[in-house]
């Protein structure tokens, strides 16, 4: 990931419905590697980057103190996400299950499941959990990971 984008840059991030494989890895690199050196808004190249987040996730990263990304530019990226979920064959627009980590492992739940979960005590509230609703870097860095007493599914 590039060093010189303002932690204000605004962020995309795309969960897969499963961990990706060496394939899936080296293909995501090569296409967004390059959709990203040619990504404009309005004929103006953006300041952007992407980067692969725990083997799970796609992070795709504007900064826009140089150009803000345009509703065209932001369909550009997601008709990128679905030819790259139609080659890899994986969902990366599944907005109902949630990942959760224990003892450095990923699991998956389904938003519906959560509180049941809680109530059984196979959720605790030290459970970490994916915050996929990050807006900007500076919120990545800060929660990406929360446990879930301060995850918004708490609320």
């Amino acid at each position: 990931m590039r060093t010189d984008l303002s932690k204000d840059s605004r962020v995309w991030l795309y969960q897969s419905d499963r961990e990706f494989r060496e394939s899936d890895i080296e293909v995501i690199r090569e296409e967004l590697s390059a959709f990203c050196a040619a990504w404009t808004a309005h004929d103006v190249a953006l300041k952007s980057d992407f980067d692969i987040l725990f083997n799970r996730y796609i992070l795709l990263v504007v900064d826009e103190t140089a150009t803000n990304a345009s509703g065209c530019s932001i369909d550009k990226s997601v008709k990128k996400m679905k030819e790259l979920s139609e080659t890899l064959k994986i969902n990366f627009f599944d907005r109902l299950t949630m990942v959760y980590m224990e003892q450095g492992q990923m699991f998956d739940i389904q938003m519906s499941a959560v509180k049941a979960a809680v109530a059984e005590g196979k959720i605790k509230t030290d459970t970490l959990f994916f915050n996929p609703l990050i807006k900007t870097l500076g919120e990545l860095a800060e929660g990406f990971l929360v446990p879930y007493q301060q995850h918004w599914l708490n609320k």
